[in-house]
């Protein structure tokens, strides 16, 4: 009994010191290939992809000298927890309930933060559109620059979250309990409202529901009904929208394009590779 386990443990670890793929003198070992073809379900060719992708993107990131501090970390974990409707403790007990470690959680989401910094980063670099190109996208798409003045909607406010989800689903569902709901219609103003708030009212169209927005102990939920005086924003009013759009549109391909050409001029050397059957 003990020769196997000596055996297995022996396996174990020449599995984990086995390097398979060196990439620009970073190794990628058997190990990590089999972690993460078990984590995500996926291919050992899939596996491969993304490991050699994160190195790439490591490399960048101190190529850049990205990096997130205490603070920065500390709030974007407690902005997510507030998003999902819990502080960061009740987070922090939902993570471990599920097995993990509170200390890996909190590196993978430092991971993910760096990660979005480096394509921020990235896409800045892209070439901006010209003053013809705004203008172009100004005059082919009227309607996204028709704003109202006024927003007639219907208010659902709730201590429970889950009666806004239901209504969002059906906006017929009545709760059993009528103290969880209270539902009432206002005009807005939207020249009287803090300006993110009166911009995602903007955005939304009529007959469709905001996102659930924390409202302090409670909920809020708000229906579109009329959009009321509307009106064309003025270009130069419009050209920050339209620089953001145009940037969002094509962020995703010069992010890909900028990865392809790194991969392609990356010393890539594959030493092995597990079976697909391990």
């Amino acid at each position: 009994m003990w020769i196997g386990l000596l055996l297995v443990s022996s396996l174990f670890a020449k599995m984990i010191d086995a390097i398979a793929i060196v990439v620009n003198n970073e190794p990628i070992t058997l190990y990590e290939i089999e972690q993460a073809k078990r984590a995500l379900g996926i291919s050992t060719k899939e596996a491969v992809e993304l490991l050699i992708r994160k190195k790439l993107e490591l490399s960048q990131i101190k190529k850049f000298a990205l990096e997130v501090s205490d603070f920065e970390l500390q709030d974007a974990i407690d902005s997510y927890a507030r998003q999902k409707g819990m502080d960061i403790f009740q987070l922090q007990q939902l993570v471990e309930q599920k097995g993990l470690s509170w200390e890996s959680y909190k590196k993978s989401f430092k991971e993910q933060l760096l990660r979005k910094k480096l394509y921020e980063t990235i896409a800045k670099r892209a070439r901006h559109p010209s003053p013809e190109q705004l203008k172009e996208y100004y005059s082919t798409h009227p309607q996204e620059f028709m704003v109202p003045k006024s927003v007639v909607v219907t208010k659902y406010i709730s201590p429970a979250k889950e009666v806004l989800e239901k209504i969002r689903q059906n906006p017929m569902y009545k709760p059993q309990t009528p103290l969880l709901l209270q539902k009432g219609e206002e005009e807005i103003q939207l020249n009287q409202v803090n300006p993110q708030f009166a911009a995602m009212l903007s955005a939304l169209k009529e007959g469709e529901f905001s996102q659930i927005l924390p409202l302090q102990d409670r909920f809020l939920l708000l229906y579109i009904k009329k959009k009321k005086h509307l009106h064309k924003i003025p270009f130069e009013e419009a050209k920050a929208y339209i620089l953001n759009r145009l940037a969002s549109e094509s962020s995703t391909k010069s992010i890909k394009d900028y990865f392809d050409k790194l991969q392609a001029s990356a010393k890539i050397q594959v030493i092995r590779l597990p079976k697909e059957s391990e």
